[in-house]
C-alpha cells in the first residue's frame, strides 16, 4: 500500500503531462472518450484496447506491487488506487515497468520523437516490439441490405525494433539492411540458410541475434 500511496502522490504532483490528462485523474478519461466527434462509453466499443483488461500486480520504477494495466490504444499504463483509476507519467524513472507474475516487462523510449512504450521480446538481443490497437468509428448501414457496423478496437500486428547504440532500428529487412551495411550479404545468406521469416518472432530473435553477435 505505501507504493501505491507514494506513486499517487508523485502522480498528482506533476500536474502538466498534458495530452491525455497526465496526473489526473483518468476515470472520466476512460469511460467517457471522444472519437471522431462521436461519443462512446468503452463498455459500448467492441473488442479492448487493453491487453489484459484485469489490473495486473507489477513493478513501476522503484514502485513495487501496483496493480496496473496497458492500453494500447492510448499508449499509456493505467493504475488503480481506492477505486479509481490514474495514468502513469511518461516519465524516465517510471519508464520501466515489469509485471510480476509474467515478467512481461515495458520500457519507455523515444521512438520518432514521442515517447513510446515498447515491450521487451528477448533482453539478450534487445528485440522490442510496439504493440498499438486503433479505434474504428460507428459505420451506418447504406442500403437495406446492410447491417450497422459498430465502433470498435482493432489491435494492429506489432512492429519489432532493435536497440542499436541507443537507436531503434525496424525489424524489416529492409531497414536492417540499410542500418548494417557492412553485414547485409552474411545476413542475407543467414536468412536463407535457416530459411527465416522476418515476419515470425522467434525469427526475429535468432536474425537480431546473428547481427549482434557478427
Amino acid at each position: 500500500m505505501k507504493n501505491i500511496f507514494y506513486l499517487f502522490l508523485l502522480v498528482n504532483s506533476q500536474l502538466c503531462f498534458a495530452q491525455i490528462g497526465l496526473g489526473v485523474n483518468a476515470q472520466s478519461f476512460y469511460e467517457r472518450l471522444y472519437f471522431k466527434n462521436n461519443q462512446y462509453d468503452y463498455k459500448d466499443i467492441k473488442g479492448s484496447p487493453y491487453l489484459n483488461t484485469e489490473f495486473q500486480l507489477a513493478q513501476i520504477g522503484d514502485y513495487k506491487d501496483i496493480p496496473a494495466r496497458y492500453n494500447s490504444y492510448t499508449d499509456s499504463f493505467e493504475f488503480k488506487k481506492d477505486g479509481q483509476t490514474y495514468i502513469v507519467p511518461k516519465e524516465d524513472n517510471l519508464g520501466k515497468i515489469v509485471f510480476q507474475n509474467s515478467a512481461k516487462t515495458f520500457v519507455l523510449l523515444n521512438l520518432d520523437g514521442v515517447k513510446t512504450y515498447l515491450e521487451e521480446v528477448d533482453k539478450e538481443v534487445v528485440l522490442l516490439k510496439k504493440i498499438t490497437t486503433t479505434f474504428k468509428d460507428f459505420k451506418k448501414a447504406s442500403t437495406s441490405y446492410e447491417e450497422d457496423v459498430p465502433a470498435s478496437f482493432v489491435q494492429q500486428p506489432p512492429k519489432y525494433f532493435l536497440l542499436n547504440d541507443r537507436r531503434l532500428v525496424e525489424a524489416t529487412k529492409k531497414s536492417l539492411s540499410n542500418s548494417f551495411p557492412e553485414k547485409e550479404k552474411s545476413l542475407k545468406d543467414f536468412v536463407k540458410k535457416k530459411n527465416l521469416s522476418y515476419d515470425k518472432e522467434s525469427d526475429l530473435i535468432k536474425i537480431v541475434s546473428f547481427l549482434k553477435d557478427k
